[in-house]
């Protein structure tokens, strides 16, 4: 529980801060390119007002009067149509070349635009109209140079982040951890502590009903003391569980179609009582290696389960089989079910999805909360179906 509740702070923090930090760098992104578009503009508008000669007015922060207009040129066509080239990079530049780029630039429909790695912008004048174009290749190169080591300090920032959100975790979750380690401490403690009285009782009931004979009061106190003394084994299992460092799980091979068979045969006489029709399907000759304590825990608090809540009369199956190197059991039980919703609920610890119908049953919430978490720490895993109001199936995959 520790563990993942730290790894989820660790992701929650990480993404987080990626994000914002994601934003900061895009932000920074646009403001470049807004900036970078605004100069470019401002440049082609003094150019046109220049009749193709770079003209610097006033201050300007964005640039100098030097190369403010280099590698741009001007194509000028009168009311005559006579043509002029203007060039203000001193070098020998195809004029045909020009012509088509200006040619492109009319075609376009478009007062302003990029034609390959120049920007361009067409006024009405006096004279007739002109087009002028300015090299935008360095701004483009800037704003992908920006965008690069936008993304290399991004991906950076991403590890820091996560080594940051690792030792915030450990620092975030330690007042929840020993406050956990307390409180396992005690059920453990009390577990076992609570053993001794409860034998006590059933050994002093035993010993009155054998000099008084049956007693509808003793009867109480030996039901009552029965529970109590399973709601206590309970909690023991749930400490060896959360105890991963003290509990070791045994791991040897073992005949899992045969164990499954051993747990499943002797509730047949409990069925029969209870009017209850049960049958098992159990391949044989599958082969396991876990601890076998714990897998017959499973199969036993299923089993258990199916009982309680099936209805009255209801059909109980008990199935095992392979599929895909997978070992495949299923208990299925007819009755009220589970609701859809509270599917993945149920194997919450202390959770019970109709309150005043376990209490009956003497359900105390824990029983599917040991099995998932005993069939986790195999590498497999549990899961629940169900048709509320008609049935429902546990299924333990290994």
């Amino acid at each position: 529980m520790i563990k993942k509740l730290q790894q989820k702070l660790v992701a929650i923090i990480t993404i987080l801060l990626t994000l914002t930090f994601v934003a900061v760098m895009l932000a920074i992104n646009i403001t470049s390119q807004i900036n970078n578009s605004n100069k470019i503009s401002r440049s082609l508008e003094r150019l046109a007002d220049g009749n193709g000669v770079g003209v610097q007015t006033g201050f300007d922060p964005y640039h100098s009067s030097d190369d403010i207009y280099s590698d741009s040129f001007a194509v000028k066509i009168r009311n005559d149509q006579s043509v002029e080239i203007i060039i203000n990079n001193g070098e020998d530049v195809d004029n045909k070349l020009l012509l088509e780029y200006a040619n492109q630039a009319f075609a376009s429909d478009k007062d302003s635009g990029y034609i390959g790695n120049y920007a361009y912008l067409i006024k009405e004048k006096n004279y007739g109209v002109i087009v002028v174009f300015i090299d935008v290749s360095a701004i483009k190169q800037q704003n992908r140079s920006l965008a690069v080591t936008s993304l290399v300090i991004c991906g950076s920032a991403v590890f820091l982040f996560f080594g940051f959100a690792v030792l915030l975790s450990f620092w975030l979750v330690r007042p929840v951890k020993t406050t956990m380690d307390k409180q396992k401490l005690f059920i453990s403690n009390a577990s076992h502590e609570l053993k001794t009285p409860i034998a006590v009782i059933n050994a002093n009931a035993d010993v009155l009903e054998a000099e008084i004979g049956e007693n509808k009061w003793l009867s109480y106190i030996k039901n009552d003391s029965a529970r109590l003394n399973e709601l206590v084994n309970e909690l023991l299992s749930l400490a060896r569980l959360d105890d991963k460092s003290g509990h070791k799980l045994v791991f040897e091979e073992f005949d899992l179609s045969e164990l499954v068979l051993q747990v499943a045969l002797p509730f047949e006489s409990r069925m029969f009582e209870c009017g209850k029709k049960y049958k098992t399907d159990i391949t044989p000759g599958i082969k396991y290696t876990g601890d076998i304590s714990s897998i017959k825990h499973i199969v036993t608090i299923l089993i258990d389960n199916a009982i309680k809540y099936s209805d009255e009369n209801g059909e109980i199956s008990v199935k095992l089989y392979m599929r895909s190197n997978k070992r495949i059991i299923e208990v299925y039980n007819t009755g009220i079910g589970i609701p859809r919703d509270k599917l993945d609920k149920v194997f919450e610890r202390f959770y019970r999805a109709d309150e005043a119908r376990s209490s009956e049953k003497g359900g105390y919430g824990l029983g599917l909360s040991i099995a998932r978490e005993t069939a986790e720490r195999h590498g497999g895993s549990i899961f629940a179906e169900s048709e509320y109001g008609k049935w429902a199936k546990f299924t333990v995959v290994l």
